[in-house]
């Protein structure tokens, strides 16, 4: 009897620690994760690194003084990130639930072929490697032909907010009235993380 006890209690004991350590992957719930991302804290840390991004963006089109944007895309969103970066031989799974990121595009059309252009650019004004004194990373990426740029938000964003400078034209509608089109991405660090 006394067995059984002791074979039920570390059963219960055991079944408590799988049930602990199942809601604490999904603690905090989606839910309310997307009331964070929401709040008035985020949005005042949103307020914050979209200025810093535009900032960016305008020494970027006072410094190529031909590159005339047809469009500068502001991408904002938070992202659950529980469950990814699983390795079995590498680091663990993050301890972060949500980070909130933002990246701006500069979506141009060179009047010549955009390797030319990107070659120019990186000559006179030339994108930092790796982060920016500011913490930016920066790319540029142009039409090919076999492949044409984008501008995507996250399908599995909790938040997500995407937003234009010269109105709604898809990057299809640009690249059909203005030819091939380059983007200058700026990638932001990430903002807001909920641990």
């Amino acid at each position: 009897m006394r067995s059984l006890r002791r074979r039920t209690g570390e059963a219960f004991g055991l079944l408590l620690l799988f049930t602990i350590v199942g809601l604490s992957r999904v603690w905090p719930p989606k839910w309310k994760l997307r009331r964070i991302a929401a709040s008035a804290e985020v949005r005042a840390e949103r307020e914050a690194a979209a200025e810093g991004l535009l900032a960016r963006v305008r020494e970027i089109e006072a410094g190529v003084p031909w590159l005339r944007p047809l469009d500068v895309v502001i991408r904002d969103e938070c992202v659950d990130v529980r469950g990814h970066h699983i390795s079995l031989f590498g680091a663990g799974p993050s301890k972060k639930s949500m980070t909130c990121r933002m990246s701006a595009f500069i979506v141009f059309s060179p009047d010549r072929d955009p390797e030319d252009a990107v070659a120019e650019i990186h000559r006179t004004f030339p994108p930092p490697d790796g982060l920016s004194p500011v913490g930016i990373s920066e790319s540029l990426h142009w039409d090919t032909d076999e492949r044409q740029v984008a501008v995507e938000v996250a399908h599995d964003a909790l938040w997500a907010r995407l937003t234009r400078r010269h109105g709604e034209k898809s990057l299809g509608q640009l690249r059909q009235e203005n030819g091939a089109l380059c983007v200058w991405a700026l990638h932001g660090q990430p903002y807001f993380t909920v641990v």
